[in-house]
């Protein structure tokens, strides 16, 4: 009988830009009581991964734990390993990002706990593409760790998989464990019984060497996760377990990942496709594939044979499903293109525009699953402030004056015009509508279209089918299960009436023509019919004098319409000038809406209102410390509605506030080639905000 080797790693992190009292409850719930654990246990071997901000946080606020990390580092029973610092999806940035951002995760790990090697690297989300090979070596990285489905997708035998395999990218070597989806789904949600079964099964099996078998995952699944703290620590899952592994050291032993490296030889050579774990093939797919990849998993997810061939996307799908994603992402690339200049040309950089480049970074807020990511304004919010600073670094050295660039922008094949002064950006797309769809203020740190499209997803139909037997998330939490469970559970009741879908993508300018009796609450629930066919269309740029013209010949129902709109930046936002005129041969009566989005820190009850007769709109962000105001060339009624989404997070579903809508409503009648004439100045009062 051969023995176990058993690999235990937990990774630790937390986004930028979360709250304060997660770091918290996190460090309370979970990462504190895990170490109180196995500092009772020093026997165990054992790896921990922490991404480097939560370094940063337990550091400051409770250098006990660091203590006991330097002990146990240096009593060789923990290993760390090392990654991106800010916790990137690494195939999706820059390489020389991906060095400088494992190299600072490095260096500090070094600094801080003594460690003399720190060469494993956790990929965050297990994303795997295969040139990253060639750049973990570069950085001095000798492994990695990746999922079983990685393996199986390259056609091997979960089964047969052992120990460590090793790939390379010309020529670059690099060592990879499998981790056991098996042990994931066991540890720790069922009976330690199962796992240590699970090991004599393994020790039984005819093998010359030792069976190696890795669980590494979320060390949030000890005690954060929803009932998991009560089972783990309170009923003592985690002690039974490591107990269980001591009392059964005859048939498995736990090892760190370096232990194996040094007394296992690799299983051979293997070259792995693009994948991440299989849980983010799925969510990664748009709505209708992902749905229809549910309905063969269904048919077939029960045939284990079947299920090594099924897997659904690879991550970047997450940059065409989430346009706002993409956003994101392009301006990420933007930025770091603009620091490397800044480099290159001065040969030296301040930490702290690095240190932003490579925060905006961090993955959580580039997609969506089972946790809220994307579909969380304040993380989305705190990759954009992250990203402000460092490009602000750069403005303050190299723009000397404002200037309009045209080039594109979101890499979708279409020109986009970007304004970029020291004090703001604006972004236009003449492809899609002629909408504003970036406001950066640097002074505020804050982009203030940073609003989520609403749009179906796949689990609205599980919530849809599931709204009556729905129970508050809370409520049904005595028993322990993964997040991965199939139980239907809301923040609130009747989230149903919040399902609502856009048909366009939110941003400012968006140019929308109704029938004159258009109500208030059709619009805020996208009820209306548009007569107008301006919406998401191209329209034609041209700059002059540091205005951009754009226009549009099109269509309201069946004759012809030329709109025309001016906007000219000033210093604290935009003036837009509108000209609308009616180029067929019979008359128009016609409400025009030119929407605007803004993204608030919350809602408040002025962003709900049908207002008469108004030629000014304010509001105040007591979070942000910004007023915003928009003025209007003549009186007008206006709709304002919050724009809301309703989205599955580990708790449970849930409506969160993205953003507020604006829109003016001029209600016209025009006369063949009679036009209209408005205009609308929006700006912000930033003299609260500190330099």
């Amino acid at each position: 009988m051969s023995k176990v080797k058993f690999v235990f790693c937990a990774h630790n992190h937390q986004p930028v830009g979360n709250f304060g009292w997660v770091f918290e409850k996190a460090y309370q719930t979970a990462y504190k009581p895990f170490m109180q654990v196995m500092l009772k246990h020093p026997k165990i071997r054992w790896n921990l991964h922490a991404s480097g901000m939560l370094w940063e946080y337990i550091s400051d606020e409770h250098p006990d734990y660091i203590k006991n990390v330097k002990k146990l580092v240096a009593n060789g029973t923990l290993e760390i390993l090392s990654g991106g610092y800010y916790e990137p999806i690494l195939p999706s940035i820059p390489d020389r990002d991906k060095i400088g951002q494992i190299c600072k995760m490095t260096s500090y790990l070094k600094d801080k706990f003594g460690c003399e090697e720190a060469n494993g690297a956790w990929l965050a989300e297990r994303v795997w593409e295969p040139s990253l090979a060639k750049v973990l070596s570069e950085s001095g990285i000798k492994y990695t760790v990746l999922d079983d489905a990685h393996f199986t997708s390259a056609g091997m035998d979960i089964n047969s998989l052992k120990g460590y395999y090793t790939t390379e990218e010309q020529g670059h070597l690099l060592n990879i464990f499998p981790i056991s989806q098996r042990l994931r789904y066991l540890i720790p949600f069922q009976n330690v019984g199962h796992t240590i079964d699970y090991f004599k099964s393994l020790a039984g099996q005819n093998s010359a060497s030792a069976h190696v078998v890795v669980m590494a995952d979320d060390g949030e699944k000890f005690g954060m996760w929803p009932g998991t703290n009560k089972h783990v620590y309170e009923n003592g899952w985690l002690e039974k377990f490591l107990t269980a592994i001591e009392e059964n050291s005859d048939i498995a032993e736990t090892a760190t990942f370096s232990d194996v490296l040094k007394t296992e030889k690799s299983s051979g050579r293997v070259y792995l496709p693009c994948a991440s774990y299989f849980e983010m093939s799925e969510w990664s797919l748009p709505s209708d594939a992902q749905q229809k990849f549910e309905n063969v998993l269904h048919r077939y997810g029960g045939d284990a044979e079947a299920k090594t061939f099924l897997r659904g996307g690879f991550w970047r799908n997450f940059l065409t499903k989430y346009t706002e994603a993409n956003n994101m992402h392009k301006k990420m690339l933007y930025v770091s293109d603009k620091i490397d200049e800044y480099v290159k040309c001065k040969k030296s950089l301040s930490d702290k525009a690095l240190s932003g480049l490579y925060a905006g970074q961090c993955n959580c807020s580039y997609w969506h699953g089972v946790f809220g990511g994307l579909y969380l304004p304040h993380l989305r919010n705190a990759v954009y402030g992250m990203l402000l600073k460092a490009e602000d670094f750069y403005n303050r050295s190299f723009l000397k004056k404002a200037r309009w660039t045209v080039f594109d922008f979101d890499c979708d094949v279409n020109d986009e015009y970007l304004y970029e002064s020291k004090s703001q950006n604006i972004y236009v797309s003449p492809s899609s509508g002629g909408t504003i769809f970036e406001w950066d203020l640097f002074k505020a740190g804050h982009n203030f279209i940073d609003v989520l499209t609403r749009r179906c997803e796949s689990y609205h139909k599980k919530l849809k089918d599931n709204i009556n037997n729905a129970v508050l998330a809370g409520d049904n939490e005595k028993e322990v299960q993964t997040i991965h469970s199939d139980a239907v559970k809301v923040k609130e009741f009747g989230l149903e009436k919040y399902l609502v879908y856009d048909n366009y993508r939110r941003a400012s300018l968006v140019d929308h023509f109704f029938s004159l009796d258009i109500k208030h609450e059709d619009f805020a629930f996208c009820a209306c019919e548009e007569k107008g066919d301006f919406v998401s269309a191209r329209y034609d740029c041209k700059v002059k004098d540091l205005k951009l013209e754009i226009s549009r010949d099109g269509k309201v129902g069946n004759q012809n319409v030329k709109i025309t709109k001016t906007i000219s930046p000033h210093a604290s936002g935009y003036n837009v000038e509108y000209c609308v005129v009616n180029k067929s041969s019979a008359s128009i009566d016609v409400c025009f809406a030119p929407e605007q989005m803004f993204a608030f820190s919350s809602k408040t009850g002025d962003d709900t209102g049908d207002l008469k007769e108004i030629d000014i709109w304010k509001r105040y962000d007591d979070y942000l410390k910004i007023e915003l105001e928009i003025k209007f060339s003549e009186k007008c009624d206006l709709f304002v509605y919050p724009v809301e989404t309703v989205a599955s997070s580990e708790n449970g579903y849930e409506r969160t506030y993205q953003g507020t809508c604006v829109a003016p409503l001029f209600k016209l009648s025009l006369r063949s080639e009679e036009s209209a004439k408005f205009s609308f100045n929006t700006s912000v009062n930033l003299k609260a905000i500190d330099k």
